[in-house]
């Protein structure tokens, strides 16, 4: 069937040449979905057989290596929404309209992806999906105080699995699909592979006393998974983390705020940046840099050398 209904909205799908395409018409109206599908038909047209459409180059970049789980459900997403046609006619503006609009930090993921696809399909030229720079923000922490508050209001399956990501600074999915082939608990240690790493590169992670306890408690919760939620590994957390920091009287913070709050006391207690590098798993030092900034304690020392000049000079 070209068009379906999903509760009010009608969506199309057409398989052309061994093309596939579904995507939402974003109307509740037959005739104007008619007429949009008879637009992505009359598209799919101009794609002659063997040119690289911008669908094939994504699965084909999807197929080249392992992927991160996250860039897997992008893709799928950006194919949903964007019509597709031969790669040499995808336009700036076509793609752009396509991808989320988001932060510019999830713009420039997406414009990543769909760059490096189209240059491993040899497309040229690659339409010029201009970097979006994300405004200049403050860093967010959680002091002692605040996590107490926030600890104490976040249910039972959420409060064990927020507790050992301030332990261990990893990425909310690292957490929430966390299994226990990914940790031997008499050597005290975890480990990310790289296909689930926004870095690309695997992540040791070794084991406090109190990140290892955490992981004691949830001994016997599931065979597969370390922090399950009703037999499973949680997809999305928000409503009950929402209510929880409107509890605990807290804003601006997420739960990626628990990575910043991770790396930030790292800093304050004087963890050298290089450790806490790849403790993080983070690419560049620079990506650290921004934590040091907040704990100038070890500069302290430094600050009064000009005025041990200026009276060695006067000596």
């Amino acid at each position: 069937m070209s068009l379906y209904r999903r509760g009010n909205v009608w969506w199309l799908y057409i398989v052309h040449r061994g093309v596939r395409v579904r995507q939402s018409c974003k109307t509740g109206d037959r005739a104007d979905a008619q007429r949009i599908h008879d637009q992505v038909r009359a598209e799919l047209w101009k794609i002659k057989p063997g040119q690289v459409t911008v669908h094939a180059a994504l699965e084909k970049w999807k197929q080249s290596a392992p992927r991160h789980s996250a860039d897997l459900y992008r893709i799928e997403k950006f194919r949903r929404v964007f019509p597709d046609k031969p790669a040499h006619l995808a336009t700036v503006e076509d793609l752009s309209k396509a991808i989320p609009d988001s932060s510019p930090a999830t713009f420039n993921r997406y414009a990543n992806i769909i760059r490096a696809a189209l240059k491993l399909a040899k497309v040229d030229p690659i339409p010029d999906l201009e970097y979006r720079k994300p405004p200049a923000g403050r860093l967010r922490w959680l002091t002692p105080k605040e996590w107490r508050a926030l600890r104490g209001e976040l249910p039972k399956h959420l409060r064990d699995m927020a507790e050992f990501s301030l332990l261990t600074g990893l990425r909310q999915r690292n957490v929430t699909h966390l299994e226990w082939s990914q940790v031997d608990l008499k050597r005290r240690t975890a480990w990310i592979h790289a296909d689930q790493a926004k870095g690309r590169q695997p992540i040791g992670v070794p084991l406090s006393s109190a990140a290892w306890a955490v992981l004691r408690r949830r001994r016997g919760e599931s065979e597969r998974w370390v922090f399950p939620y009703e037999g499973r590994a949680l997809k999305q957390i928000k409503g009950a983390w929402k209510k929880a920091l409107q509890r605990a009287g807290l804003s601006g913070v997420t739960w990626h705020t628990l990575r910043h709050t991770w790396a930030s006391w790292h800093a304050m207690r004087g963890t050298p940046i290089v450790a806490l590098k790849e403790l993080g798993g983070w690419r560049t030092l620079s990506m650290v840099q921004r934590y040091v900034h907040i704990a100038p304690e070890h500069l302290r020392r430094y600050a009064a050398n000009p005025l041990k000049y200026s009276r060695l000079r006067k000596a």
